[in-house]
């Protein structure tokens, strides 16, 4: 092979190495954007669940009786 063969075998052996990390680097970009989003999802179910499961307690009258007179407690324990 001559010199010139060469030179032109690593170049577009260069050229390709650039390509792939070039597409490397979006696959990552995109797997990185895509575990954001599953994460966002998942918090944002999970306070959604939370929020559920509290206006369900909150809904029982023992529940209701309960925060009122704890309330009143503290007001009271505030003024002393």
């Amino acid at each position: 092979m001559t010199d010139l063969a060469l030179l032109s075998r690593s170049t577009v052996i260069r050229q390709r190495w650039q390509v792939l990390a070039m597409e490397a680097a979006v696959q990552r970009a995109t797997l990185a954007a895509t575990f954001a989003q599953w994460e966002q999802r998942r918090t944002l179910n999970w306070v959604l669940g939370a929020a559920k499961m509290a206006s369900g307690l909150l809904a029982g009258p023992t529940t209701k009786w309960l925060l009122t007179a704890l309330l009143m407690r503290v007001i009271r324990g505030a003024r002393r």
